[in-house]
């Protein structure tokens, strides 16, 4: 039997967080960092990128690999598992997070706005996994994070997400985690997502400060997320010893889609 420790020490893995040098995708590093993994840190602003890696390898002793990467461009995706195997010649781990909404009424919705959200969140995702999958196939070993939403289940009241995109795009997020989840298993790579609820951060800032009183109501726990509460549960679906937990979608929402 594997202690905790064992069962929980990510040391010399590497692993690749998209949008981690802001929001929710920092804490998802760091709790990757803190058990120490090497951090890929990937988005499109590559000073921020570059900032945020040289705190973490200060904060955590880890190496930390900063890296552009819109994940709506396959081009840039490409260079940067072409850079990453340079680097550290295996990917571990893949924190599927960056992320895009629009919000604008249902009935007149943009369709390029729609392409938009669709390429980053879902296409995005899916081409990420497909490339971190070829390398963990080859390694016989990984584990592959997808960000879902509480939107993946819920419909949601106009004053509060306007985003039908985001909601349609998190629904086939939670579909494309336990399909692969399935096809991947034999390969010894585990598929799971987290759904969060609401977190204070720059792409919710707007709708939280706006409708705050009415989220609160549809949230049993009566709060937002905090900053660290997301930390456990990246770690433990990156972790060894979660290889028996694969196409789950994990949601962390103060109890939301519970009721």
């Amino acid at each position: 039997m594997r202690s905790n420790t064992e069962l929980f020490d990510l040391s010399g893995q590497v692993a690749i967080v998209t949008g981690g040098a802001a929001g929710i995708g920092v804490q998802m590093a760091y709790a990757l960092g803190e058990a120490g993994a090497n951090l890929v840190v990937a988005a499109r602003n590559l000073e921020r990128c570059q900032e945020m890696a040289q705190k973490m390898e200060k904060d955590l002793g880890v190496k930390v690999l900063p890296a552009r990467a819109d994940v709506k461009n396959t081009d840039e995706i490409d260079a940067l598992y072409d850079l990453v195997m340079k680097e550290f010649g295996r990917v571990d781990i893949l924190v599927n997070n960056s992320g895009a909404t629009w919000g604008a009424p249902s009935l007149e919705f943009p369709l390029d706005a729609w392409r938009k959200v669709i390429d980053t969140n879902l296409t995005g995702s899916w081409y990420m996994a497909q490339k971190a999958g070829q390398i963990m196939a080859k390694q016989n070993y990984g584990r592959i994070i997808n960000l879902a939403s509480l939107a993946a289940f819920v419909g949601a009241p106009a004053e509060i997400m306007d985003t039908v995109a985001y909601q349609a795009s998190k629904a086939a997020i939670a579909g494309l985690t336990k399909d692969l989840a399935v096809k991947w298993a034999k390969h010894n790579i585990t598929v799971n997502a987290i759904a969060p609820g609401w977190f204070p951060s720059k792409m919710t800032a707007g709708t939280l400060d706006k409708s705050e009183e009415l989220m609160l109501q549809y949230i049993p726990v009566k709060r937002f997320g905090a900053d660290d509460e997301l930390k456990t549960v990246t770690l433990f679906l990156a972790a060894p010893g979660s290889g028996y937990c694969t196409g789950v979608i994990l949601s962390v929402d103060g109890g939301w889609v519970a009721q």
